[in-house]
């Protein structure tokens, strides 16, 4: 692992942005090309304000039918979609969120029985970790324990992708499935946009060409992604702009 990278995006999350406005790209913002099932808009809705002006996502990589499945969230962050995913799955399923970042851990936590009483569940269904996706056993993630994992753009600030994406295939079990929302580069991005800490905090300088992303998932065993919707990043910031050309 990166440790210097992970500290940067540790702090980038952790201090720096305090809320999704902070953000230099519209990834946060960017709207799903086809429409959301309402489930998940009326789960999203039920998400604490707090929580949710933490988010530092795209989009939402929501699948229908969860009813008592397991789910892990690669990247949780403030909580907000385990929070929503935790109403779908309902009293019977479970959602584990992993972070790595203090301050958001702490954030995630901090709502877990308000949402426990806003969905009338008898005890939590959500539990937040800290630790490291390219570490997914060492947090205390069993092989073969999850029915679902979900990924919102975080994938994308990891520098170690195969790692991520091996550790995944791992926890799932037999037949288990990988949704996720991502920023990915229409060519390979160059090494001085990879070495610039804030082009790397907004997921530009990490992002992956898609075709790498294709090989990647096929050799830890995973078959070929189904891309279901895409969008464009508009970036905000004129420096960063310049610089992204």
């Amino acid at each position: 692992m990166s440790t210097q990278v992970h500290d940067n995006v540790k702090q980038y999350y952790g201090s720096r942005l305090e809320s999704t406005c902070d953000l230099q790209t519209s990834a946060a913002c960017s709207l799903p090309c086809r429409p959301m099932p309402k489930s998940a808009m009326e789960a999203l809705n039920h998400v604490h304000p707090e929580v949710t002006k933490r988010f530092f996502g795209c989009g939402l990589p929501v699948p229908e039918k969860l009813q008592g499945c397991r789910i892990l969230d690669l990247g949780s962050g403030s909580g907000r979609d385990c929070y929503a995913l935790s109403k779908l799955v309902g009293e019977t399923g479970h959602v584990t969120g992993i972070e790595m970042t203090e301050e958001l851990i702490l954030a995630s936590r901090k709502y877990i029985q308000y949402h426990q009483e806003k969905f009338g569940f008898e005890k939590p269904n959500t539990t937040f970790l800290q630790g490291y996706m390219e570490k997914l056993t060492a947090a205390g993630i069993e092989n073969d324990s999850m029915d679902i994992i979900v990924s919102n753009c975080v994938i994308c600030l990891c520098p170690d992708k195969k790692t991520v994406l091996r550790e995944a295939y791992k926890v799932l079990k037999e037949g288990g499935e990988l949704y996720f929302s991502d920023m990915y580069a229409s060519n390979v991005v160059h090494d001085h946009l990879k070495e610039d800490p804030v082009m790397w905090g907004e997921g530009m300088g990490g992002s992956l060409y898609w075709r790498d992303l294709i090989s990647l998932v096929q050799e830890v065993g995973f078959s070929t992604p189904h891309l279901v919707s895409a969008s464009h990043i508009e970036v905000h910031n004129c420096e960063l702009k310049k610089k992204s050309r």
